[in-house]
C-alpha cells in the first residue's frame, strides 16, 4: 500500500531464482535485514557459473608421480574444513558466511582441477559435498548437476539431492597441518612465516626472533617483550 515493495520476479527472470535467493542471503547477515541493492548480483550469477564449470568439465587424471598424495591431502582438507565451516554456519543462520565459504572452495577448486588430486576418489567427495552445501539455498542447480553426476540422464526422486544426507566432517581432516604466524615489531607487520599448526609458544617465539625479516627491525635495539597472542600473532617490543 506504501508502494515501498520491491518485487524479484524480473530478476528471477533474468538470473534464475537461485542467482536471486543466493544474492539476498549473501549480501549480509539474514536476521539484519538491510536495503534492496542488486550491485553485486552478476558476482553470485558468476560463481554459479564457475561451479556448473567445474562439476561439468572433468579435471585432468591423476599422475601417480605427480606428487598426487599430497594433493589429495590438501583437497580432503579443503572439502571437510568448509563442510565445517558451511555446517556450522547454517545451524547458526549464518547464510552470508556459509555462501562465502562456498565460493572460496570453488575458486580452490577450479586450481585443483590442473592437480593429480582431480578425477580421483578424492575430487568425487569433493563436488559431491559442493553440490550438497548449496542445495539448501541453491536448490534448482544444485538438483541439475547432481542428476547429470549420478541421475544416469533421467530424474528419479529417490536419488534427489533433497533427500539425501547431510555429509558429514571429519574434525581431524578440517584441521589445518600448518599455520601463517604474523610477526609484529612494535605494532607493525614486518613477516608472515609457516609454521606447524600445534607450534607453541617457545617455539613461535624462536622463529619470530630468527627470521632474518625481522632481526633487521631491533638491531641496536634491545627486545623488552615478546608477546604471544592467540597462536598466530606475535608483537615483538623493542626500544
Amino acid at each position: 500500500s506504501r508502494g515501498n515493495v520491491v518485487a524479484p520476479d524480473s530478476y528471477v527472470e533474468k538470473y534464475g531464482a537461485d542467482t536471486v535467493r543466493a544474492y539476498l542471503m549473501f549480501i549480509g547477515p539474514w536476521d539484519a535485514g538491510g536495503p534492496w541493492n542488486f550491485t553485486g548480483i552478476e558476482g553470485v550469477k558468476r560463481f554459479l557459473e564457475r561451479v556448473w564449470t567445474v562439476v561439468t568439465e572433468p579435471g585432468r587424471k591423476a599422475d601417480a608421480g605427480d606428487g598426487a598424495d599430497g594433493q589429495i591431502r590438501e583437497l580432503r582438507h579443503m572439502t571437510h574444513k568448509t563442510l565445517q565451516k558451511v555446517t556450522e554456519d547454517i545451524d547458526a543462520f549464518k547464510w552470508n558466511t556459509a555462501i562465502s565459504a562456498l565460493m572460496e572452495f570453488n575458486n580452490y577448486l577450479i586450481k585443483a582441477r590442473d592437480t593429480a588430486a582431480a578425477g580421483t576418489w578424492a575430487w568425487d567427495e569433493a563436488i559431491d559435498a559442493l553440490l550438497l552445501m548449496m542445495a539448501p539455498a541453491m536448490p534448482h542447480i544444485a538438483e541439475e548437476l547432481w542428476q547429470a553426476r549420478h541421475g544416469n540422464g533421467a530424474f528419479k526422486a529417490e536419488e534427489s539431492i533433497h533427500v539425501h544426507p547431510w555429509p558429514r566432517y571429519d574434525a581431524e581432516l578440517a584441521k589445518a597441518d600448518v599455520v601463517t604466524l604474523v610477526v609484529q615489531v612494535n605494532g607493525k607487520v614486518r613477516d608472515r612465516i609457516e609454521a606447524p599448526a600445534g607450534i607453541n609458544e617457545d617455539q613461535a617465539r624462536e622463529l619470530a626472533l630468527g627470521s632474518p625479516s625481522v632481526q633487521k627491525w631491533f638491531e641496536g635495539k634491545q627486545v623488552r617483550k615478546v608477546i604471544f597472542a592467540g597462536g598466530k600473532l606475535i608483537n615483538i617490543v623493542v626500544g
